[in-house]
């Protein structure tokens, strides 16, 4: 009686998996290499799949080699690559490195399946408890990315696919439980050919999403550095420049009110002299981070150049703007924190003068504006500094 074979065989599933998911370590690796040192948990995916690549190496050779090592180890061995997948996202994601209790479970789970398989074997068993062990872990790895925002295409493509590999696991141990386990990993059925299937596909397709994720990354990051000063984190001439210009031309259109704020740090030049550039650039980050607190949401601050700040004020006036500015200049002289650089150096307080300005009607211009906001800063420069000045 003639009898159909299986249109996938797992051995072989098992060896291209193995082979993709080191495709994949390679081009995770070139990434480690090439991006910045700020997108974390690139070493832990370029780690995963080279793990999981061992795993199927393994698996592929039972038989061949002794169960301890095609059984125990090798399944070991693929937890551990998830893990790595796990470990990479936490940090990726922002959170800290916390994979221990995954450890102490990896172990406990090595110590079962040696139980089950040199003592007293039972395939079903062992099953049972890598696919309940898996599917535990590949559910936290996705409620680590549901705790987030899932902004981007690479971020809700990962969260997808460990909740199907989760659920794909989860419906496993169901089978297992309901009798359905099968005879071995390597048996030639529908059933399992599938699930090692979708197992595989998963497990490359988690490095695709990470290479989507770090490639995003990159990109707001490179936007970042673009539109964003170095030194002091607040946005850049160039980017300063085109928010006013549009609100500028708002505002014209609409007729609704909007005032500049131009400060410069008083006697910068002899901070820089008597206590060094690097205190100099300390005060210039100081400023910008005591600067942003008080703003009014739809507010944009800027590094004009040098020590020079511009605030954006979108929808206030000139005499609002000036309660602001008068806020901005108290911020700005409130003391140091003790245990900071300007403190230990000796610094006093900081001192800024401003200059206000607002939009005078329909036939105003940008640069008219601009002009008038730089010079009342140089009258509240010449009336004593410390101060602000309207036009």
């Amino acid at each position: 009686m003639l009898t159909s074979s299986p249109v996938l065989d797992p051995r072989s599933i098992i060896v291209l998996a193995g082979i993709m998911g080191l495709l994949m370590a390679v081009v995770m690796f070139s990434m480690r290499r090439s991006y910045p040192k700020s997108i974390r948990g690139l070493r832990e995916w370029t780690i995963a799949p080279i793990t999981c690549c061992a795993s199927t190496v393994l698996f592929a050779l039972r038989g061949v080699l002794p169960d301890l090592i095609t059984i125990v180890i090798a399944n070991m061995v693929l937890l551990q690559g998830c893990v790595f997948y796990y470990a990479g996202s936490q940090l990726f994601l922002g959170h800290p490195r916390d994979t221990r209790w995954w450890s102490v479970s990896i172990v406990a789970v090595g110590i079962v399946l040696f139980w089950f398989s040199a003592i007293q074997p039972n395939y079903a068993v062992r099953l049972a408890v890598f696919t309940l062990a898996i599917a535990a872990l590949f559910a936290a790895h996705a409620r680590l990315y549901l705790r987030h925002p899932l902004l981007h295409f690479g971020m809700r493509l990962m969260t997808g696919l460990l909740v199907v590999q989760a659920l794909v696991a989860a419906l496993r141990f169901v089978s297992v439980v309901l009798g359905a386990a099968g005879v071995g990993l390597l048996e030639a059925s529908l059933f399992q050919s599938l699930y090692i299937v979708m197992y595989s596909l998963t497990a490359l397709m988690l490095s695709i999403a990470g290479v989507l994720m770090a490639t995003d990354r990159v990109r707001v990051e490179f936007e970042f550095l673009a539109t964003h000063d170095p030194l002091t984190g607040v946005l850049n001439r160039r980017a300063l420049f085109a928010f006013v210009e549009a609100e500028f031309a708002r505002s014209q259109h609409a007729g609704t009110p909007l005032s500049l704020l131009m400060l410069d740090a008083d006697h910068f030049k002899n901070i820089n002299d008597a206590f060094g550039h690097q205190a100099g650039d300390e005060v210039l980050r100081e400023m910008a981070q005591r600067l942003q607190s008080p703003l009014p949401a739809a507010a944009r601050l800027g590094r004009y150049g040098g020590e020079e700040f511009l605030v954006a004020l979108p929808g206030l006036s000139p005499e609002a703007a000036r309660v602001v500015a008068e806020r901005l200049r108290e911020v700005l002289a409130a003391p140091f924190d003790a245990s900071s650089l300007l403190a230990v150096a000796g610094i006093g307080r900081l001192t800024v003068s401003i200059g206000v300005a607002g939009v005078q009607g329909a036939t105003d211009t940008l640069d008219a504006m601009l002009a008038r906001a730089d010079a009342a800063l140089y009258r509240a420069k010449a009336q004593g500094r410390d101060r602000v000045e309207s036009a």
